[in-house]
């Protein structure tokens, strides 16, 4: 397709814990003296999971005629998927609405009743990521109004997975961070006291903005859309407690 134009969308994610330091001196008895230390790491993974975020609108005077309208571009784009490997267990509705049809007449300044709108969200799931064009260029050709988003993420597997070469790095450097402390301090480092996991954070990478209109314009043949993978940025913090004499 050409003239994609496309419109970044930065996925933010707020860390709720600071990266803070603590000494604890008991005042008295036989408890020990700890160092307690937050330890971070942060990396960029390469994604498996691609979702791309199409939605249907149709308008007509009544109700059932939007319906089936918005129900056989439907049938239309699913096929159009099959064609390209998506299966139906690859498709999830996000959200179906009929509402009502109104626009402003400047001339009499009042709202005219136009009829009904009926809008089909649904997410399309795929984990052939060099495919992420081809369906993108299928949905639109079958009758798609609208492409709200492309994410790249991590499936569950994966995570997870991530999620522990996350953690092992959060806790070295949180060992660093403590063995670099007692020795500027002049104390001994023991042995861990307490730990636990602070956050974990999968930050995707989102793509927005596809003017559909103007895709569909392009009349000549055209490559198919090409839409490159990114990675995903994943960061994780635990809290490790020493004991220190």
């Amino acid at each position: 397709m050409k003239n994609l134009w496309i419109i970044p969308i930065i996925a933010v994610a707020v860390i709720l814990t600071a990266c803070t330091t603590e000494i604890v001196m008991p005042q008295g008895g036989d408890q020990p003296n700890t160092l307690t230390v937050q330890g971070e790491s942060q990396f960029d993974v390469a994604p498996d999971l691609a979702k791309i975020q199409f939605a249907i609108e149709t308008r007509s005077t009544t109700a059932q005629d939007a319906q089936l309208r918005n129900r056989q571009i439907g049938d239309d784009i699913k096929q159009a998927l099959g064609k390209v490997g998506v299966g139906s267990s690859d498709i999830e509705t996000t959200n179906y609405n009929v509402q009502r049809w109104t626009e402003w007449d400047y001339k009499d300044q009042k709202q005219i009743d136009k009829g009904y709108i009926v809008s089909n969200n649904f997410v399309v799931k795929t984990t052939n990521l060099q495919k992420v064009g081809d369906i993108l260029d299928a949905g639109i050709q079958a009758g798609a109004n609208r492409i709200d988003s492309i994410s790249f993420e991590l499936s569950d597997d994966k995570s997870m997975q991530v999620k522990q070469e996350a953690l092992r790095k959060a806790a070295t450097n949180a060992r660093d961070k403590a063995v670099a402390l007692a020795e500027g301090s002049g104390v001994r480092l023991g042995v861990v006291k307490s730990i636990s996991e602070n956050s974990y954070v999968v930050m995707p990478y989102a793509r927005g903005g596809y003017d559909v209109a103007m895709m569909k314009a392009e009349s000549a043949p055209v490559p198919a859309t090409d839409i490159s993978p990114q990675n995903v940025q994943v960061n994780a913090q635990v809290s490790v407690g020493y004991i220190i004499g």
